[in-house]
């Protein structure tokens, strides 16, 4: 045995020269350990020399930045009634530590009752040991709050996001020793992750291996208790959701003897995971499940396919079904010659009312996912993945920390809102119908960062081998468990999930070897003598530059890439995603709102984008890597200085909307900034008239918030005389809250307002009403302007939640009520009660319309859906177009690329890897280049038609395309020539065309023209005389307005005003291009 001679030696020999009495002071924290699995540790010793110590309930030992009083099984301050001998030490220990660091205690201290066990986290929630090596440890009286510390391990207040400094160490307290109510470092010594031999005395260590234990006695617990009555496992299951043999008003049955053949074990589960194993034994009764949890920390994989008699009572462990032994490890091996169990297929039953009732039925029982889950129905029944791969923010108040996927029966689960009105009936079915469907797929232990456990193909290869929201997951096998209200199977010891087994109902697009493009699903076809302009969303989840040599943001701090190569990463990401949208028009959300200068995050992405289109030569124009197809952005002067710079930002928050666009397919005609509503409305507080704070302190609700402005450009439509208004938003989240949120708190029945969020009763998040104020204000400025257009962005609302209900027809005629205390530019919108909203504005979803139309089809489409939260899916980003958009609209489509995908497939580092050093997932593609689907539709339009004004046409230094539709095809031998009036001065180059049978368009190549108004008359003639009579019809004229294709000074109409300090000056709004413009910028 050594001595601790560094260690307390010096401090325990002072002690023992001291006063007779041992009191308060004499105790100090010698030991902490943070150990593997559930090895935690904390020594307390007596430094008296003669007197022992014990704890009256005074002091108590508390732990985490939220100050857990740590307890015992009893719920009871684990201290209060502990005796410390003079100059020796007790050691709490975590409730499920290993046996063997108890057995290093009690040799060390040479008593059997230096051990103190704390509660599980089971029995005693967040009182239990649960520091995890970013908590600091104390001694402490009432509450443990930081003026009443008596001795402390650690920083008070540290939590996770300071660092887990003093995770997998056990760290020793120097000599001398005293207490400190403040942590100083220079006195403790750390040592290696289990390091045990100093746990029990102040001052010795014995780190020798512990001997060997005796083999116990073949156990026959079964045998001799012939007193008990045995049950078998249908029995105990029961046909219902509890077990039928536990007395009413009672928590356990009696004990029963109950035999099964071991089909699982869990030996090491963690966070939420039960440790123990499985019994299975059919009893031919589909009606109760075959299978049985028995609760145990020493079981072990041995025990695989052996049949097991134990001695238990059966329990409702907050749902589920399972067995208490009388004494862990105490069962009876009947037959030791394992017989692997064969996994039950997971199949619904004609009586089966519920899925819920279908994964009762099996609760406990080895299962396999199959391919068609039902007989009776018609076509397959699987699982579909409705989560992918992820973080379980379900399980976050819980303090429990793992990674998982959820499933849903035979389909992903969508919003409630989705489909039915919010607060509906259908709305509460659909949620009912979400949860029932549900079955999450966990791992014993919560996985590494980074890995699938039971997928290791994925781990190997994951760009290859991935899983997406809507899969179909078959042949699966694991038990079927029940923890924290959910279902969930845990999949068999050593179960490895095989591609064969997924099938992908929405793969990933292939990369196009020529191009590099990944080509989406978008019909662009409007006949020979038409086109069409696409035009899409782009989330650019918090684009920001200004860390890496951007200009600086004026309204906050960095929301995006930590670091130059995630940020690098971002950016690719996002290029790659709107260089495969090939959309003419994109409205670009969550960009930094840094303004509009050389370093601006609009320019600087805009700039890598365009580096996508190398292809100058004119005959590849109509290729995607086409220079024609290269983008430029639309800039708003805001203080009229007419320079744009890092001064020009929109709005008052860290991010903005932006447009970018192609000159070749559209020309801006003017611009709007259109205010959204703020509110300011009283603070929320308490019955004592304070506000109303968090568990951190912080206001729950300041009454103080805000919207994002809408961006508004109008365009001409190129080849044609019509013009398209696009206006982009991004509408208040969800997430935290404002005033309407907490109307009649006071009355929720059970709600702590500290800790607990409001109410969501109609599932539409926390800010519906004043998203509605921000409908109406948007709607209202929208029907001022007139002509076609496309209200695009992320609403933050589902489909038919009351924001779009506003937006778009409110059928149903439910009452939709805007937010109060809200203020347009500083001017009241409704008052301090808000208003009833009974106008809507009649706006069409592009993609609904198109997916209704489709199912009339052979080919119907999937319903919309741009995002995927928990494990629910619906649209946030939408297409709307007004009512004369209808007949044009050709095609209109979600573009699945990240809310199927796992975040893991992201551009940071975080979690990624146990160091958060590397990104293993990363590829420079578009998937998960943000956490919002694009949405695209395309537009159909006419070469040549009318509209409100000249057919526009964009010349490119001075060449142009002049284009004619024929009214009647062309025939063998039709030739086409073009004139012009008048006619400009300079060198003016008019082609002619030799025509093919049945051609219905003409193209011609103009070299030349200046800007200018000009009539273009098209003449046919034939050399054949077959034709000689028909060719005098197709002459035609059409007067055209030609302007430079790289003109970007634009007026409009009225000036607007940004609701941020300043007004627009709209004779600066301008149309920056990537490669040249007519205005000044500053950086």
């Amino acid at each position: 045995m050594n001595k601790k001679i560094t260690i307390l030696a010096g401090a325990i020999s002072c002690a023992l020269s001291g006063a007779a009495f041992a009191d308060i002071n004499d105790i100090v924290i010698t030991e902490y350990v943070e150990g593997s699995a559930q090895n935690k540790a904390v020594e307390i010793s007596n430094l008296h020399a003669t007197e022992n110590y014990t704890f009256d309930g005074t002091l108590g030992l508390y732990y985490s930045s939220y100050s857990n009083l740590i307890k015992n099984a009893s719920n009871a301050n684990v201290l209060t009634g502990i005796t410390i001998p003079a100059g020796e030490s007790i050691v709490i220990v975590n409730g499920e530590v290993n046996s063997d660091v108890v057995r290093y205690i009690e040799r060390l201290s040479g008593r059997d009752n230096a051990v103190i066990n704390a509660g599980t986290y089971d029995e005693v929630a967040h009182s239990a040991m649960n520091f995890n090596g970013d908590d600091a440890v104390w001694l402490g009286k009432n509450d443990g709050e930081a003026g009443n510390v008596q001795d402390i391990f650690g920083t008070y207040g540290h939590s996770s996001s300071d660092g887990k400094l003093w995770e997998n160490k056990t760290i020793r307290r120097k000599s001398p020793a005293s207490q400190n109510t403040t942590y100083d470092e220079s006195e403790w010594t750390p040592f290696a992750e289990d390091s045990f031999g100093g746990l029990g005395h102040p001052t010795n260590v014995d780190d020798s291996p512990l001997p060997a234990l005796p083999e116990p006695p073949v156990a026959a617990p079964c045998d001799d208790a012939t007193d008990l009555e045995v049950k078998t496992i249908g029995e105990i299951q029961g046909d219902g959701a509890s077990s039928p043999l536990i007395p009413e008003g009672e928590y356990n049955s009696p004990y029963y003897k109950i035999t099964g053949r071991v089909s699982n074990v869990i030996a090491s589960a963690d966070q939420g995971i039960s440790p123990g194993f499985y019994l299975h034994a059919d009893d031919n009764n589909p009606l109760t499940s075959n299978g049985v949890f028995v609760y145990s920390k020493k079981a072990d994989e041995t025990m695989l396919g052996q049949e097991v008699c134990v001695i238990a009572r059966a329990k409702e462990y907050y749902g589920l079904t399972q067995l208490n032994q009388k004494e862990d490890g105490d069962w009876q091996v009947t037959n030791e010659t394992p017989e692997i169990v064969k996994a039950t297929e997971l199949k619904r039953l004609v009586s089966d009312k519920s899925f819920t009732e279908t994964l009762e039925r099996h609760e406990g029982m080895l299962v396999k996912l199959v391919d068609d889950m039902d007989d009776k129905a018609s076509g397959d029944q699987n699982m579909r993945v409705t989560r992918a791969f992820s973080f379980d923010f379900d399980l976050l108040d819980k303090k429990k920390y793992r990674n998982n996927m959820v499933l849903a029966y035979d389909r992903a689960n969508r919003h409630p809102n989705q489909d039915h009105v919010a607060g509906s009936i259908d709305s509460m079915k659909q949620a009912a119908e979400n949860q029932d469907s549900e079955l999450y797929v966990d791992s014993e232990t919560a996985p590494d960062n980074g890995k699938i456990p039971y997928f290791s193909a994925f781990n190997t290869d994951p760009n290859a081998n991935y899983i997406r929201v809507t899969d179909s997951i078959k042949d699966l096998e694991g038990v079927i468990s029940y923890n924290y209200d959910e279902y969930r199977l845990i999949p068999a010891n050593g179960f490895d999930l095989q591609n064969s087994s997924i099938t992908h109902h929405l793969p990933r697009q292939r990369k196009d070897s020529k191009y590099g493009n990944y080509k989406l699903d978008l019909n662009e076809s409007y006949g020979d003598d038409g086109f069409t302009v696409k035009i899409a969303t782009q989330n650019v989840l918090n684009y920001f530059n200004s860390p890496y040599g951007g200009a600086d943001n004026q309204k906050g701090d960095n929301r995006g890439a930590k670091s130059q190569p995630e940020f690098e990463r971002q950016q690719a990401k996002i290029v790659e995603a709107i260089f495969s949208l090939d959309a003419d028009i994109v409205g670009l959300m969550e960009i930094e709102n840094n303004g509009f200068g050389d370093f601006s995050a609009i320019n600087t992405l805009l700039k890598a984008v365009n580096l996508k289109y190398t292809d100058d030569d004119y005959k590849d124009r109509n290729k995607i890597n086409s220079t024609t197809n290269k983008y430029v952005f639309v800039g708003f002067d805001k203080n009229g200085d007419q320079v744009l710079d890092s001064n020009d930002v929109v709005g008052s928050d860290v991010i903005t909307s932006g447009i970018i666009y192609r000159p070749a397919k559209v020309s801006v005609v003017r611009g709007e900034i259109i205010p959204m509503p703020s509110q300011d409305a009283p603070i929320i507080v308490g019955e004592n008239g304070a506000p109303l704070l968090d568990k951190n302190g912080d206001i729950r609700e300041s009454g103080k918030n805000y919207q994002r402005n809408t961006v508004v450009a109008t365009f001409k439509v190129l080849n044609t005389g019509k013009e398209l208004t696009v206006a982009v938003n991004h509408l208040k989240s969800k997430g935290s809250t404002c005033y309407e949120d907490w109307a009649g708190w006071e009355e929720w029945k059970d709600f702590d307002p500290v800790y607990d969020d409001p109410r969501n009763d109609d599932y539409q998040g926390s800010c519906e009403n004043f998203r509605v104020a921000a409908a109406y204000q948007l709607g209202s400025e929208m029907a001022k302007m007139p002509g076609d257009q496309v209200v695009l962005g992320d609403m933050n609302s589902y489909s038919f939640e009351d924001p779009m209900l506003v937006l778009t027809e409110n059928k149903t005629e439910k009452d939709i009520y805007a937010a109060g205390y809200t203020y347009v530019n500083g001017e009241p919108q409704f008052g301090p009660e808000g208003a009833l909203i009974t106008k809507s504005f009649g706006y069409v979803s592009a993609v609904d319309k198109v997916v209704e139309l489709s199912q009339s089809t052979s080919s119907p489409k999937e319903k919309a859906w741009s995002y995927s939260y928990e494990s629910d899916t619906g649209s946030l980003d939408h297409l709307l177009v007004t009512k004369s958009l209808e007949n044009r609209l050709v095609d209109a489509t979600d573009w699945h690329i990240n809310a199927a995908e796992s975040s893991l497939y992201d551009y940071s580092n975080y979690k990624k890897e146990p160091n958060e050093m590397e990104n293993p997932f990363y590829e420079k593609t578009p998937f998960r280049s943000s956490d919002h689907d694009s949405a695209i539709l395309s537009l159909g339009y006419k070469y040549g038609e009318a509209g409100e004004g000249l057919v526009t046409l964009a010349a490119t230094s001075g060449r142009l395309q002049v284009p004619f539709v024929l009214t009647t095809p062309a025939v063998a031998g039709d030739k086409a020539t073009i004139t012009m009036s008048p006619m400009p001065e300079g060198d003016i180059t008019l082609s002619s065309q030799d025509l093919s049978a049945g051609d219905t368009m003409v193209n011609f190549d103009v070299l030349g023209v200046p800007t200018g108004e000009y009539t273009f008359t098209m003449t046919m003639t034939n050399s054949s005389d077959v034709a000689a009579t028909s060719t005098a019809s197709n002459s035609q004229s059409m007067t055209v307005n030609v302007i430079k294709q790289d003109s970007s000074n634009v007026k409009p109409t009225t000036p607007s005003y940004d609701g941020s300090g300043g007004a627009f000056g709209f004779g600066a709004l301008l149309s920056l291009f990537g490669f040249g413009f007519l205005r000044r910028r500053r950086n």
